[in-house]
């Protein structure tokens, strides 16, 4: 710790509240790249000799190489990742080591490693929803996909869908989701190396070759906001909490479809376990778990914003406890959609027993308001015709034609009342349930999965570049 101006160490308590050691261990990769990177800019502009800044920079990648074999931890006795590196490369090198944080603070130092680990999270987050989405489209594109099954209003069964257009209405959700996710990185676009603890410093940095050597386009515009800007943070938490709920939509789709009697989903034995007592039990409990995540991520998000509420403009220690809610954000948002990827490719879609055998109904209206009733008319007449018919022993049979016909004379002698296979191909409306349709979705939705993997795959391969430049190994950011 840097105790130097006072005359007493740190109370014990007070250091252990202190301490961000536990979750900086997420940035130590980005943080020796930025050390990297700024000590080559002190020394290409003569702040300090260059002889100082390769020493310095051959420690730090050594450091690097240690960490990445595993033999490099931090130490809970200096506070931060950030002295733990300095401290580790004073040791190593001697007196240059004191040099390296020669023009920066820990203030920018912070906010350049949160926006190198986001950029980075945000990148694996991409790659996670996209996964998800694929997932979807393969089973959508199958044999299954063209199968079906009520869809479901209100929990109850409303009109016949192909699982294909259910199927790919969530990967169409996740596909949204990479999308929103590169959008906020796409935003992170401006260098906070630099600007010190709030207002710059004296010294003839270059700000944009750093940030240039860090992949960002530019230096950020003020240092006072630089410092204190976690806007990323909360709008990667926002993010991870939709993700999370379009992941909890189709989780509940798991768990309700495979309860007994229901019977449209079979999850593979990978993502099921049994009870402790009942060996009879086949529990979807990853689905549960997936589903649960939502309610951490929105707390998180609260959290995060509640943090930052009423804080003046510049550093203010309370920045530290958003930190950590971050990264577990980000984190557990990735691994939900990366189990949640491999549990939709791997189950089974199915069609279940027919509940009800009138969901075509609004077909029967339809075709009423085509003959010249009034659609209200129209609707009162046939679920007044559904009443009467709950009370028989025909509820769950098909409707025959000649009872259609009994019932709505003016229906036109051709019409037939939908079967299960027939009804979703009635809707032929753009987006509507019509295989036609469908498969405009599931192109329309694949056309932008592909677009999103190629912007992060681009992204991910130029920031490894970067890296390689500076001597990084790229275990590191794995």
């Amino acid at each position: 710790m840097l105790r130097d101006r006072f005359s007493a160490p740190l109370d014990r308590a007070a250091a252990a509240l202190s301490s961000s050691v536990v979750e900086d261990r997420a940035l130590l990769g980005v943080d020796l790249w930025g050390s990297i990177v700024h000590a080559e800019m002190l020394g290409a502009t003569g702040i300090i000799p260059k002889t100082s800044s390769r020493r310095i920079v051959a420690g730090l990648r050594t450091i690097a190489r240690d960490a990445a074999a595993g033999r490099f931890e931090l130490d809970p006795e200096h506070e931060d990742v950030h002295l733990n590196v300095e401290t580790e490369l004073t040791r190593r090198i001697g007196a240059d080591g004191e040099r390296l944080h020669t023009a920066r603070s820990r203030n920018d130092q912070v906010a350049t490693d949160l926006a190198l680990v986001l950029r980075e999270s945000l990148l694996g987050l991409e790659a996670a929803s996209a996964r998800v989405a694929d997932s979807l489209l393969r089973a959508a594109r199958g044999s299954e996909g063209r199968t079906v099954v009520d869809g479901w209003t209100h929990t109850q069964p409303a009109q016949r869908l192909y699982w294909g257009q259910i199927l790919g209405t969530h990967a169409l959700r996740f596909v949204r989701d990479a999308e929103r996710f590169r959008r906020i990185r796409e935003r992170i676009d401006s260098s906070p190396l630099g600007s010190g603890a709030i207002a710059g410093t004296s010294l003839p940095v270059d700000r944009r070759a750093t940030a240039r050597a860090l992949g960002f386009a530019r230096p950020t515009a003020s240092s006072l906001d630089a410092v204190s800007d976690r806007d990323a943070g909360s709008d990667a938490l926002y993010a991870c909490s939709v993700a999370l709920l379009h992941a909890s939509s189709l989780a509940e789709e798991f768990v309700l479809g495979s309860l007994p009697g229901v019977d449209r989903v079979r999850l593979s034995d990978g993502f099921v376990t049994t009870s402790s007592l009942m060996p009879h039990k086949r529990n979807p409990d990853l689905a549960e778990l997936v589903r649960a995540e939502s309610g951490p991520a929105i707390g998180r998000l609260v959290s995060h914003l509640t943090v930052l509420k009423a804080l003046p403009v510049g550093y203010q220690r309370d920045l530290q406890l958003g930190k950590p809610i971050v990264l577990e954000g980000v984190l557990r948002t990735r691994l939900a959609l990366e189990v949640l990827a491999r549990m939709a490719g791997e189950a089974s879609y199915r069609v279940p027993p027919v509940v009800d055998a009138a969901t075509g109904s609004v077909e029967v209206a339809d075709a009423l308001v085509r003959a010249g009733l009034p659609f209200r008319t129209a609707h009162r007449r046939v679920g007044a015709w559904l009443s009467q018919r709950e009370g028989t022993a025909d509820r769950a049979a098909p409707v025959r034609n000649d009872e259609l016909h009994r019932a709505f004379p003016e229906l036109p002698s051709e019409f037939l009342f939908p079967g299960a296979v027939e009804e979703p191909e009635r809707r032929t409306s753009a987006g509507g349930s019509a295989w036609r349709s469908v498969r405009k979705l599931l192109a329309e939705v694949d056309g932008r999965r592909r677009i999103a993997e190629r912007a992060r795959l681009r992204e991910t391969l130029r920031l490894m570049r970067l890296r390689r430049a500076a001597g990084i190994p790229e275990r590191l950011f794995e």
